[in-house]
Protein backbone atom coordinates (compact mmCIF):
# COMPACT_ATOMS: atom_id res chain seq x y z
CA UNK A 1 0.00 0.00 0.00
CA UNK A 2 0.66 3.49 -1.05
CA UNK A 3 1.94 5.46 1.88
CA UNK A 4 -1.04 7.98 1.27
CA UNK A 5 -3.49 5.77 0.19
CA UNK A 6 -3.68 3.73 -2.55
CA UNK A 7 -1.04 1.06 -3.74
CA UNK A 8 2.08 1.07 -4.13
CA UNK A 9 3.18 4.70 -4.98
CA UNK A 10 2.52 8.28 -4.60
CA UNK A 11 -0.80 9.20 -5.20
CA UNK A 12 -1.62 13.18 -6.27
CA UNK A 13 -2.74 15.73 -4.13
CA UNK A 14 -2.50 15.71 0.43
CA UNK A 15 -4.93 13.69 1.53
CA UNK A 16 -7.33 14.17 4.82
CA UNK A 17 -5.77 11.69 6.47
CA UNK A 18 -3.46 8.66 6.23
CA UNK A 19 -3.69 5.49 4.16
CA UNK A 20 -7.10 3.92 4.80
CA UNK A 21 -7.94 6.39 7.88
CA UNK A 22 -9.38 10.11 7.74
CA UNK A 23 -8.94 12.56 10.64
CA UNK A 24 -11.35 12.24 13.16
CA UNK A 25 -11.57 7.82 12.60
CA UNK A 26 -11.45 5.83 15.65
CA UNK A 27 -8.38 3.68 16.92
CA UNK A 28 -9.48 -0.17 15.20
CA UNK A 29 -8.89 -3.19 16.64
CA UNK A 30 -6.10 -4.19 15.30
CA UNK A 31 -3.91 -0.92 16.91
CA UNK A 32 -2.30 -1.61 20.15
CA UNK A 33 -1.84 1.37 22.51
CA UNK A 34 1.89 2.46 23.34
CA UNK A 35 0.84 5.30 25.65
CA UNK A 36 -1.73 7.72 26.63
CA UNK A 37 -1.45 11.34 28.07
CA UNK A 38 -4.46 13.42 28.93
CA UNK A 39 -6.72 13.51 25.86
CA UNK A 40 -3.91 11.74 23.52
CA UNK A 41 -3.70 8.21 22.60
CA UNK A 42 -0.67 7.16 20.96
CA UNK A 43 -0.74 3.85 18.91
CA UNK A 44 0.63 1.31 16.59
CA UNK A 45 -0.32 -1.22 14.05
CA UNK A 46 1.77 -4.67 14.50
CA UNK A 47 1.64 -5.79 11.19
CA UNK A 48 1.15 -2.12 9.80
CA UNK A 49 3.59 -2.06 6.15
CA UNK A 50 6.53 -0.05 7.28
CA UNK A 51 8.03 0.96 3.41
CA UNK A 52 7.15 3.73 0.93
CA UNK A 53 7.00 2.13 -2.33
CA UNK A 54 9.71 -0.36 -1.65
CA UNK A 55 11.73 1.76 0.81
CA UNK A 56 12.10 1.04 4.72
CA UNK A 57 10.46 2.78 7.40
CA UNK A 58 11.49 2.76 10.91
CA UNK A 59 8.42 3.32 13.03
CA UNK A 60 4.41 4.71 12.27
CA UNK A 61 2.65 5.97 15.13
CA UNK A 62 -0.92 7.12 15.12
CA UNK A 63 -1.95 9.85 17.27
CA UNK A 64 -5.33 10.17 18.65
CA UNK A 65 -7.07 13.11 20.88
CA UNK A 66 -10.20 12.80 22.40
CA UNK A 67 -10.16 9.43 20.72
CA UNK A 68 -10.00 10.91 16.96
CA UNK A 69 -7.02 10.60 14.42
CA UNK A 70 -5.65 13.65 14.76
CA UNK A 71 -1.87 12.84 13.70
CA UNK A 72 0.44 10.39 12.07
CA UNK A 73 4.70 10.29 12.98
CA UNK A 74 7.05 8.54 10.64
CA UNK A 75 10.51 7.54 11.82
CA UNK A 76 12.45 6.84 8.14
CA UNK A 77 15.78 5.88 8.19
CA UNK A 78 18.61 7.64 6.97
CA UNK A 79 18.73 5.37 3.80
CA UNK A 80 15.15 6.04 2.59
CA UNK A 81 14.77 10.24 3.87
CA UNK A 82 16.28 11.42 0.19
CA UNK A 83 13.63 8.95 -1.90
CA UNK A 84 10.64 10.12 0.40
CA UNK A 85 11.35 13.52 0.54
CA UNK A 86 11.32 13.07 -3.56
CA UNK A 87 8.21 11.33 -3.79
CA UNK A 88 6.40 13.70 -1.71
CA UNK A 89 7.31 16.82 -3.46
CA UNK A 90 6.07 14.63 -6.62
CA UNK A 91 2.73 14.14 -4.93
CA UNK A 92 1.86 16.89 -2.59
CA UNK A 93 4.05 19.73 -4.87
CA UNK A 94 6.45 22.40 -3.63
CA UNK A 95 7.02 22.33 -0.01
CA UNK A 96 8.09 25.88 2.06
CA UNK A 97 11.44 25.65 3.75
CA UNK A 98 10.93 28.43 6.50
CA UNK A 99 14.99 28.51 6.80
CA UNK A 100 17.28 27.54 3.92
CA UNK A 101 19.73 26.43 6.07
CA UNK A 102 17.62 23.70 8.10
CA UNK A 103 16.52 20.37 6.18
CA UNK A 104 12.36 21.08 7.43
CA UNK A 105 9.69 21.09 4.37
CA UNK A 106 6.37 22.28 5.34
CA UNK A 107 2.77 21.27 2.90
CA UNK A 108 -0.28 22.20 3.44
CA UNK A 109 -3.36 21.54 1.57
CA UNK A 110 -5.84 24.05 0.49
CA UNK A 111 -9.00 22.64 2.69
CA UNK A 112 -10.80 24.33 5.26
CA UNK A 113 -12.09 22.95 8.27
CA UNK A 114 -12.34 18.44 9.24
CA UNK A 115 -9.85 18.19 5.84
CA UNK A 116 -7.34 20.52 6.32
CA UNK A 117 -3.88 18.82 6.41
CA UNK A 118 -0.44 19.76 6.88
CA UNK A 119 2.72 18.08 7.03
CA UNK A 120 6.48 18.45 8.10
CA UNK A 121 9.73 16.36 6.71
CA UNK A 122 12.40 17.58 8.97
CA UNK A 123 15.94 16.01 8.67
CA UNK A 124 18.19 15.27 11.32
CA UNK A 125 21.63 16.84 10.16
CA UNK A 126 23.64 14.64 12.28
CA UNK A 127 22.55 11.31 11.35
CA UNK A 128 20.25 12.06 7.91
CA UNK A 129 17.54 10.30 9.25
CA UNK A 130 14.32 12.31 9.07
CA UNK A 131 10.43 12.48 10.71
CA UNK A 132 7.55 13.60 8.48
CA UNK A 133 4.59 14.46 10.62
CA UNK A 134 1.13 14.24 9.16
CA UNK A 135 -1.41 15.94 11.26
CA UNK A 136 -5.24 17.74 10.91
CA UNK A 137 -4.54 21.20 11.08
CA UNK A 138 -8.33 21.90 12.04
CA UNK A 139 -7.74 19.22 15.38
CA UNK A 140 -4.59 20.87 16.05
CA UNK A 141 -6.31 24.38 15.84
CA UNK A 142 -8.87 23.01 18.11
CA UNK A 143 -6.80 21.42 20.77
CA UNK A 144 -5.43 24.63 21.10
CA UNK A 145 -8.15 26.62 21.56
CA UNK A 146 -9.83 24.18 24.33
CA UNK A 147 -5.86 24.27 26.05
CA UNK A 148 -6.65 28.23 26.25
CA UNK A 149 -3.25 29.06 24.61
CA UNK A 150 -3.18 33.21 25.28
CA UNK A 151 -3.05 34.90 22.38
CA UNK A 152 0.19 36.42 20.87
CA UNK A 153 1.66 39.50 21.78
Amino acid sequence: MGLFGGKDGVTSGMKPGFRDFKWGDVPTPRMQVLDEHAESKFCWIPDDELSWDGAPLDKLVYEFWENRLAQVHIEIPAASADKMLKDLHASWGKSKQPNKFIEDFVWQNKAAGPEATNAIFSRNPSTQAATLRIQSSYIQTKRMLLKGHPTAR
